[in-house]
């Protein structure tokens, strides 16, 4: 991890082209500062998860995270922390981001904009509840998917909750299994037909 921050985004860029989206997801504080501000140096969109290592970084250092980020992820103690720790209000740190999406354990997530009205979205029910670890990564990762397909501010929370139900109920954070047609009855289940209609295309 201590490493991270001698990754440099440039080669990168040289041989990808223009990035879409840079998630900055916990690792070495340093290198999470500093892939921020290089990014936000050439106009990249930053998607801005500090999750467990919130508690590291100290007030000011949250606010680079945090200010000019396209998409801000926090779970409901993190969001205090981050209140407490910049000393800037609910309000303040909303108005600082374009998106924050804040995960509510088993009551789900919202997605709030400064300009647009709070979107709501519900966890799928959970066949057991064995080992919540891994579950905001891979709700991340759903909803970051759904951003890449296209999809609504919904439509990617809702993938998210459904990967993150597909953790809990399994030992480990990346043993669990499915088929696309297993994950498209389920996603309807959860959030119904027009839902499922809009993500299908995406699996192949």
């Amino acid at each position: 991890m201590s490493e991270a921050r001698d990754i440099e985004l440039q080669p990168i860029m040289d041989k990808e082209g223009t990035l879409d989206l840079l998630v900055i997801s916990p690792d070495d504080p340093a290198a999470m500062l500093r892939h921020t501000q290089v990014a936000q140096s050439k106009g990249i969109p930053v998607l801005a998860d500090p999750s467990q290592q919130m508690a590291r970084l100290s007030g000011d250092e949250i606010k680079v995270l945090i200010d000019g980020a396209t998409y801000l992820f926090l779970n409901e103690y993190e969001l205090a922390l981050a209140i407490q720790k910049t000393g800037w209000s609910d309000d303040e740190i909303l108005d600082r981001v374009k998106y924050r999406v804040v995960t509510l354990g088993a009551a789900g997530s919202r997605v709030e904009g400064r300009n647009t009205p709070t979107i709501t979205v519900t966890c799928p029910q959970e066949k057991a509840k064995i080992d919540p670890t891994g579950v905001g990564d891979s709700f991340r990762s759903g909803f970051v998917a759904g951003l890449a397909w296209g999809l609504s501010h919904e439509r990617c929370a809702q993938l998210g909750s459904l990967l993150a139900t597909y953790v809990i109920e399994t030992m480990g954070t990346q043993e669990y299994s499915f088929t696309p047609q297993e994950f498209l009855d389920r996603f309807e289940v959860a959030y119904g037909s027009d839902a499922r209609s809009e993500v299908a295309a995406h699996f192949h």
